[in-house]
């Protein structure tokens, strides 16, 4: 336990550090490098690995992972609960600009969508945000979006190609 509290502790500074540091600039007439490409590729590489990971592991080995998930959240929300005041505040300034531009995308894709492609988006949703929902709320939702990402007419999909060439998506 004491190795998992340092290996946690370890990782919330680097994570914190890695916050509080500007992205650098892309070069010269280069799009600027995807978030995902910070995370170790694409993120349909991530999710690609994602689904391989749930073909290739047992049950057994499943509910190990995510017990060690959960853990892992308990633990990252025990080191959250004490931070001091200013600590906080440091951390809220180095989010805020990360969240304004995940709600600018979110309402740029949404209007997009059609009333109903939305309502469907919204019942999985359930009124949650992703942070307050469970595993299972977001793989329904996961399903959901990916069903109206499937739907999407060529109009739609031309206009979510042009929202991250705009800079929305970042690549």
């Amino acid at each position: 336990m004491k190795r998992f509290l340092t290996a946690l502790a370890a990782t919330t500074m680097l994570a914190t550090a890695a916050l509080a540091q500007a992205p650098a600039p892309a070069a010269p007439g280069q799009p600027a490098p995807h978030h995902a490409a910070q995370h170790g590729g694409p993120r349909g590489e991530f999710h690609a690995y994602r689904k391989a990971m749930d073909e290739v592991l047992t049950p057994e080995q499943k509910a190990k992972l995510e017990a060690a998930r959960s853990d892992m959240r308990k633990a990252h929300d025990a080191v959250m609960a004490s931070l001091t005041p200013d600590q906080k505040a440091k951390l809220d300034a180095a989010r805020k600009p990360m969240h304004d531009r995940m709600e600018q995308r979110r309402a740029a894709f949404e209007k997009i969508l059609t009333p109903e492609q939305k309502a469907e988006l919204d019942k999985a949703r359930g009124g949650k945000t992703r942070e307050q929902m469970t595993s299972a709320e977001r793989d329904t939702f996961r399903a959901a979006m990916k069903k109206v990402m499937d739907g999407l007419t060529p109009d739609q999909k031309e206009k979510l190609r042009a929202l991250h060439k705009d800079g929305h998506g970042r690549g």
